[in-house]
């Protein structure tokens, strides 16, 4: 069953059970991924619905960053809605796990560990991982590797 699916089953359930929050998240992405498919005029890869996910989780974590400690109900809030985004993602790798992959995609590749190949090794690695990793945890286990 595609995401798009699973989203529109659960936005049901979540209007059934009064969900206010989690109905209007999943509003938001399959919003996001209807626009993106009649953009592109073709059904998402499920990579690229995990990236809209990945997108919109990136927005909220940014978002409980920046909201001033006093505002309990915002943080509250933001940290429901990830819970909800993380739920929709493959299990996230471990720095280790990722260190791995990313020395493994670099014998693969025959690349070098130099800042020159940054640029390379992390889109190739997003590539290869999407919705398993985040471009912010690549960049520094990238910095620690490249030292």
């Amino acid at each position: 069953m595609g995401l798009i699916v699973q989203l529109r089953k659960e936005k049901m359930e979540a209007m059934k059970n009064k969900d206010v929050l989690r109905g209007g998240l999943i509003s938001l992405l399959l919003s996001a991924m209807t626009l993106k498919e009649k953009e592109e005029k073709r059904e998402l890869t499920e990579i690229e619905e995990f990236q809209l996910i990945q997108k919109e989780l990136k927005q909220t974590q940014e978002t409980l960053e920046t909201t001033p400690v006093e505002r309990l109900n915002l943080i509250e809030e933001a940290e429901k809605k990830i819970e909800i985004l993380k739920s929709y993602l493959p299990k996230q790798l471990t720095k280790e796990e990722l260190l791995v992959e990313i020395q493994s995609l670099m014998s693969e590749l025959g690349l070098e560990a130099s800042n020159k190949n940054r640029g390379l090794i992390t889109k190739e690695i997003l590539n290869k991982l999407a919705g398993r990793t985040d471009g912010k945890t690549v960049n520094m286990i990238l910095q620690e590797l490249l030292k």
